[in-house]
């Protein structure tokens, strides 16, 4: 078995993701540094093609049929997307490692139109257009302080941006609401600490992302007779990933992730939709933690892959996947909470330098938990019950030493 392996590019695909709108609040990369242990210098671009069905049920059912209305299905809430990325990782010389490594860390992409017929008519009841992206390019230098440990640091630059639209009388004063967020780009840290053994093939990581607070500047649509401010701030949450693998009998290898992420400190709450919140809570003392979008508990996700060498060409692994959710109310923005999964990746070594990987991935969704507040300002994009979701992943990503 090869020692290039501790730096196999199929070890670190991370083809999988939590997605947009059905794992772990925003949750999409997983933020992985894997290229960073590439053995030499090397460069990677990958993507990934998701595709989900993420439905429910809307809310105020008994409403609806009044009207004759016997379809109370949200039908697919999230879109398909494409998801990048890319990496370049230098060896400077024995002791130093750089990379610069480009991912799309959070994102959102929900497309949400609830047109049942009213009377042999379709007409449009209530929509929701929730559209959130980020971008990270995160630099990282390494000092192997002898064969074993590195220690390692950098900065993370990242932009964020977004908009929300809800349309119906479900949503109470907020029918009608548009928001734009415009994009703002701001700086964090990271850091961390590897241990490893070449000679059994293990190595293990440990790394803090530090949160990055962005001042946003809001359009909405709402007026409420007071002058407010037009910037918010949002700060996309800390987390810690924990990565190992170790050599086993066989030609095979043991290799996983654990990941925690701050979501309990993640909110948006636009200027004018707050000053609305505290006008109705002068009356409804309950509203005063309405916040727009917020998250009730941090999230946990692991990785647990085996790999299997075959001959000097070709590498296969099958992975399973967990995240934890974050226990929010079932809504069009968190239709699932969390998932189960599984994944079937394959390499191709294509000469010394050059590698060709591909993967596959089915996710379980679990569901949410859905609220019995019969306050709409509690939660705007309720669904009063879900469907049994879930998605497939497509991964491909070429990879060169030089």
């Amino acid at each position: 078995m090869s020692k290039n392996l501790l730096g196999s590019p199929l070890l670190c695909l991370c083809f999988y993701s939590s997605g947009s709108s059905f794992a772990a609040a925003f949750e999409l990369s997983g933020q992985t540094i894997q290229p960073f242990f590439e053995h030499g210098n090397y460069a990677e671009i990958s993507l990934a093609y998701i595709d989900p069905d993420v439905s429910g049920q809307v809310q105020h059912t008994e409403i609806l049929q009044q009207f004759g209305i016997t379809d109370f299905s949200t039908g697919n809430l999230s879109n398909k997307q494409v998801m990048l990325g890319a990496a370049l990782k230098l060896q400077l010389n024995p002791q130093f490692n750089f990379a610069v490594i480009y991912d799309q860390p959070f994102a959102v992409d929900i497309d949400y139109r609830y047109r049942p017929k009213i009377y042999g008519e379709s007409y449009e009841v209530e929509s929701a257009d929730i559209d959130f992206e980020s971008h990270n390019l995160s630099s990282l230098l390494g000092y192997k302080i002898n064969p074993q440990w590195e220690i390692y640091g950098g900065l993370s630059y990242q932009s964020f941006a977004g908009s929300l639209k809800a349309k119906g009388q479900a949503y109470s004063v907020f029918d009608g609401y548009d928001a734009e967020f415009k994009q703002d780009e701001s700086l964090g840290w990271l850091a961390g600490i590897s241990y490893q053994i070449p000679e059994y093939y293990f190595r293990t990581s440990l790394t803090y992302r530090s949160a990055i607070k962005h001042e946003i500047t809001t359009t909405e649509s709402i007026e409420v007779g007071i002058d407010t401010p037009n910037v918010m701030e949002v700060k996309t949450p800390q987390s810690v990933n924990l990565d190992f693998m170790t050599g086993l009998p066989n030609q095979n290898i043991l290799y996983g992730t654990i990941r925690w992420v701050n979501w309990q400190d993640f909110v948006i709450q636009p200027p004018k939709f707050k000053a609305v919140i505290d006008y109705v809570a002068i009356f409804y003392p309950e509203a005063t933690e309405v916040k727009l979008i917020q998250y009730d508990e941090n999230q946990w996700s692991a990785k647990l892959g085996l790999a299997h060498v075959w001959n000097k060409k070709w590498l296969s692994t099958m992975e399973l996947l967990w995240d934890s959710g974050i226990n929010n109310p079932a809504s069009t923005l968190n239709p699932s909470d969390g998932y189960q999964g599984i994944g079937l990746g394959s390499m191709y070594t294509y000469n010394t330098d050059f590698d060709i990987a591909a993967g596959l991935y089915y996710l379980r969704f679990k569901k949410s938990k859905t609220s019995s507040d019969s306050n709409p300002l509690a939660n705007i994009t309720g669904l009063s019950a879900l469907n049994d979701n879930d998605a497939w992943i497509f991964g491909l990503k070429f990879a060169h030493h030089f």
